[in-house]
């Protein structure tokens, strides 16, 4: 997607502490400058989101932010070409094979965050070289204008949308460009096919036969939202990042999550090698850590988090059913398979 970059304006420097509750007020405030500024990759792919996060961190720091707000895939391909020398301090909100590749190569630095510790090894890295900001998804959309007037029921399983009369009615992301399409390519190839003992094969099987109904690829995996939201397709397959701002701006649509459940990725925070304001951005990752961070991000995004009470808003009423036996390690050692096999079966519609 087209990549939009925040400028959030100048504050004094201020400095911080961290309660054991994972608070901040003016009595914990420490007696340290942090840099006027830090650069961020952030992986929501969101410009509105990412705005409040900027917006959020320069309240709770007073540190300036510039956010780059990309696609996951574009995040990777960043990082990956810019090593050793990145143009960034930090990514948040990163695809999981950013984070274990970093890692292992050495683009990220790790940091014993004490607002982190303790946490599950699913949402910190227990060397302290990455931390899961939340639990992502994706889930299926439609305009209740459009199905109204079509006299068409909202679809109830996966397998539905490959009835013919969706025909040119689907749009969803394209796992070439969007991380959250990815998540979509090895959720439907585990779903059916690992799980119905059937192999890769029959996971493609779907796909080739679902790419039938679908108008086209999006390059962004929050895109569809928007283009169902306004009426311009009945249906559509998206991350849940954007849905939730959508109802609440009243839009003539809704989600659903299928009888099957619904795939899902992890996304985190790093912090990038080579960067000359370490302490500054180990506050900001101390942030991300408090129950206060996690109550706001899911507020703005719906996002599950390590806090269980920071209820996403957007499952508050219908929690989600997750597609069983998803191996996120064996989708991030295949994704240049797969994504090359998409190539072959669907092709470049993106």
């Amino acid at each position: 997607m087209k990549k939009q970059i925040f400028f959030v304006s100048l504050a004094l420097l201020v400095a911080i502490g961290l309660l054991d509750g994972g608070c901040l007020t003016s009595a914990s405030v420490a007696a340290e400058k942090l840099a006027p500024f830090i650069t961020v990759y952030e992986g929501t792919g969101s410009a509105e989101i990412a705005g409040e996060i900027a917006k959020f961190i320069k309240e709770k720091l007073g540190v300036e932010v510039k956010f780059e707000a990309l696609s996951h895939g574009v995040i990777h391909s960043r990082v990956k070409a810019e090593a050793p020398n990145f143009g960034a301090d930090m990514v948040t909100n990163a695809g999981v094979p950013l984070l274990l590749e970093a890692k292992k190569k050495g683009w990220s630095v790790p940091y014993q965050s004490p607002t982190w510790a303790g946490a599950a090894p699913e949402w910190a890295d227990p060397d302290g070289y990455y931390w899961i900001n939340s639990r992502w998804s994706f889930v299926l959309v439609y305009n209740k204008d459009r199905l109204a007037k079509a006299g068409y029921e909202v679809p109830k399983s996966w397998k539905d949308l490959l009835d013919p009369k969706w025909k040119g009615e689907i749009v969803m992301p394209s796992p070439l460009t969007s991380g959250t399409a990815y998540m979509m390519l090895y959720s439907f190839i585990t779903l059916y096919g690992f799980n119905e003992g059937k192999g890769e094969e029959g996971g493609w099987q779907y796909l080739e036969a679902l790419d039938k109904n679908v108008a086209h690829y999006t390059r962004g995996g929050n895109v569809p939202t928007d283009l169902v939201a306004r009426g311009e397709f009945m249906l559509g397959i998206t991350s849940d990042e954007q849905v939730y701002p959508r109802l609440k701006e009243g839009y003539p649509f809704d989600f659903v999550i299928p009888e099957e459940g619904i795939g899902y990725g992890m996304q985190g925070a790093a912090i990038l090698a080579g960067t000359k304001k370490l302490s500054t951005v180990q506050k900001v990752v101390d942030l991300m850590g408090t129950l206060e961070f996690n109550k706001f991000l899911a507020s703005v995004a719906g996002y599950t988090t390590k806090e269980p009470e920071a209820v996403p808003s957007l499952y508050k009423e219908r929690p989600p059913k997750f597609i069983p036996n998803i191996d996120l390690a064996w989708a991030m050692a295949n994704k240049k398979r797969l994504t090359e096999e998409w190539i072959k079966r669907i092709g470049r519609r993106e």
